[in-house]
């Protein structure tokens, strides 16, 4: 078995809990992101309208386009 230790675990690998881990993560703390999916996005993955990514990226991009820029 593979054990690893984190500052912080964050449940849930939604848009909230990627945004969650991204900020804790830029404050110094090493993070986990744990879910019950086998991939990242949560709801993100079935938003296929415009409309995310304005405030962060400065690009209107899809639901799946804003959860893989804050994935990568």
């Amino acid at each position: 078995m593979i054990s690893r230790n984190f500052d912080v675990l964050v449940i849930g690998g939604g848009s909230a809990g990627l945004a969650a881990a991204e900020r804790t993560a830029e404050d110094g703390f090493s993070v986990a992101v744990a879910d019950r999916e086998n991939y990242l996005g949560g709801i993100l993955n079935q938003c296929i309208h415009n409309g995310f990514g304005l405030h962060e990226y400065g690009e209107d991009l899809t639901g799946p386009e804003y959860a893989q820029r804050c994935i990568e």
